[in-house]
């Protein structure tokens, strides 16, 4: 026995000693782990003294983007003939609309749609129970749906002189916007919380008290900018010049409510 620990005496000393080693590390990570959880103890707790404050945030910047939505239709005695008709007058505005400058993805199809069109024609007076007109086919009609977005806005009064003087049936728009209005609306709502912090810290000062944690936050959300609509019956008449359309700023404003536990 005793020549075995003489024999392995120096590598007993070694795991004893790792043993040891990893031993202590394991209560030096137990200890801290324990130290950093007493700043959790009670976070989950339900606070009793609470404050809330209101925030409002609102920004301001220029539109950049323009949306136009335009309609071509036409009614012939056949679908074929109304629907020659349509792409003409389309590819019409489309070749104007390239030519100034406006980029080929941004011409797009909303809706195509052909149906008939019957007129009711009333029919001399008849026995009870019998239909009273006549069903007669007028022809059939063809419309296109066509949106233009513009991210140039210097192009915004040439487009809309451009659907004038190529007399579609009916415009929609300029509706002028964001590209990405959650990146407006977000900015708006990081200035209704900073807004209602300085109103938080302000009030816990003037109560003589600490602000502690958020307990809830509340956020009404902020409203898409109403867009600017342009009347598209003086856009109609062929001899019209383009229409002054102001693009301005559009204002976005974000209200929040937060929730501070006191001591």
């Amino acid at each position: 026995m005793s020549t075995f620990m003489e024999k392995y005496q120096s590598v007993i000393i070694r795991i004893i000693v790792i043993i040891a080693v990893l031993l202590g590390l394991f209560l030096l990570t137990a200890t801290f782990m324990q130290l950093k959880s007493y700043r959790y103890i009670g976070s989950g707790l339900p606070a009793s003294d609470t404050i809330t404050v209101n925030g409002q945030g609102t920004i301001e910047k220029a539109p950049d983007t323009a949306k136009f939505s335009f309609t071509v239709q036409d009614e012939t005695q056949d679908t074929a003939s109304a629907q020659a008709v349509v792409s003409k007058k389309v590819a019409t505005v489309k070749a104007d609309l390239l030519a100034a400058g406006v980029e080929d993805k941004y011409i797009t199809t909303a809706d195509y749609n052909s149906y008939p069109d019957y007129q009711y024609t009333a029919l001399p007076s008849i026995p009870s129970g019998q239909a009273t007109s006549q069903q007669m086919l007028k022809g059939y009609i063809v419309s296109q749906n066509v949106t233009v977005s513009l991210k140039d806005l210097t192009k915004t009064e040439t487009v809309a002189g451009i659907l004038g003087k190529d007399g579609v049936t009916s415009i929609d728009g300029p509706n002028l916007g964001f590209e990405d209005p959650h990146v407006v609306q977000n900015e708006a709502r990081d200035a209704a919380i900073a807004d209602a912090k300085v109103q938080a810290q302000k009030l816990a000062d003037s109560l003589g008290v600490h602000l502690v944690r958020i307990v809830s936050f509340s956020d009404s959300g902020a409203p898409s900018p109403s867009p600017i609509m342009y009347g598209a019956k003086s856009m109609m008449a062929p001899t019209a010049a383009a229409p002054t359309i102001p693009t301005g700023v559009q204002s976005v404003t974000s209200n929040v409510s937060i929730t501070y536990e006191i001591r």
